[in-house]
């Protein structure tokens, strides 16, 4: 239930925030021609285009409400926006705090144990195992979605750039299910069809 209240709290913020969140951003390819090809990474782009402007899109792929995804997993919203390298980065980081607050609370009721030495007893590393890793997921939690807003605002000036070029190629695979005869039968047959849009 509360995993569902929190996916409608993440959808309503994001439907609010992704036709609210544009100011006008200066065009990057009028100085740079050269220098805006489709299929650039962020790690690029973020050289080119100001993290504090934005431009307002039709269809806003790559609105700031995503990084609310990143309530749910840490890096999920940089996965949508085809950013694998951040979003990984942000799940591992995830994962390892996850990791330290596990180890920590298993020592934690190691040491309340009956049958416990008194030196295990008055260990205070777990503590501050547990505590080390409730830092590191609340740091990354901030982090991932402060730089999912940057990387939104950077990759929506470059959408907007390519696409007042008609410079933006995309291919998109999409699944399909076809009747073909097999044997004097019509059976269905699955696969998957490549999509090249101009």
């Amino acid at each position: 239930m509360k995993k569902l209240i929190l996916t409608l709290f993440v959808a309503f913020i994001a439907a609010f925030s992704a036709s609210a969140q544009y100011n006008s951003a200066p065009e990057v390819f009028a100085n740079n021609p050269e220098k805006v090809v489709p299929g650039m990474k962020y790690s690029k782009l973020k050289k080119l285009y100001d993290p504090q402007n934005a431009v307002f899109l039709s269809d806003p792929a790559y609105g700031t409400g995503r990084a609310w995804l990143n309530l749910l997993v840490p890096g999920l919203a940089q996965y949508t926006m085809g950013e694998v390298g951040l979003g990984t980065r942000y799940l591992l980081l995830d994962m390892l705090g996850g990791a330290a607050m596990r180890v920590g609370a298993d020592g934690i009721l190691r040491a309340q144990g009956e049958d416990v030495e008194p030196d295990i007893k008055n260990d205070k590393t777990p503590y501050y195992t547990l505590a080390a890793g409730g830092v590191i997921l609340v740091a990354n939690l901030v982090c991932s979605i402060s730089n999912a807003k940057k990387v939104a605002r950077v990759k929506s000036q470059y959408a907007y750039d390519l696409k007042k070029l008609g410079r933006q190629v995309s291919f998109v695979t999409v699944p399909y299910v076809a009747p073909v005869v097999i044997g004097g039968e019509v059976q269905p047959s699955a696969g998957m069809t490549l999509a090249v849009q101009f």
